[in-house]
């Protein structure tokens, strides 16, 4: 695999947007605790933004390759495959959490931390 880290910063950015589930940008600079201007900033300046893929890749699983070339599963093949069976009690907390989600009462980001708990 081989990063350009001097250009395709954008088509990046868009990838992690995706892989966090945002639905706008203001959702991703919310999330990392930063200003539309630096966002806007990064777009045109295009460099590889190595700090954000680094913590999506944490905080989602989604893979390196394809955060970085847009090539290969979004999540590795073997949190694919892997099966869960979830317990009623699991699924009457995720219900809940949707709610809340929906609500607006919790954040996507806090959605996802709690989710990933469950699970």
């Amino acid at each position: 695999m081989q990063v350009n880290f001097d250009s395709g910063g954008a088509v990046v950015i868009d990838r992690i947007i995706k892989a966090y589930g945002f639905r706008t940008k203001l959702q991703l600079c919310k999330h990392f605790g930063t200003t539309s201007a630096n966002l806007s900033l990064r777009y045109k300046r295009d460099f590889f933004p190595s700090d954000w893929v680094i913590r999506c890749m944490a905080e989602t699983g989604a893979s390196l390759e394809w955060l970085a070339n847009g090539e290969g599963e979004f999540l590795p093949t073997e949190q694919q495959s892997k099966e869960t069976i979830l317990s009623d009690d699991t699924l009457e907390k995720l219900e809940r959490l949707a709610a809340l989600k929906k609500e607006g009462a919790i954040t996507e980001q806090e959605f996802n931390a709690l989710k990933a708990k469950l699970i």
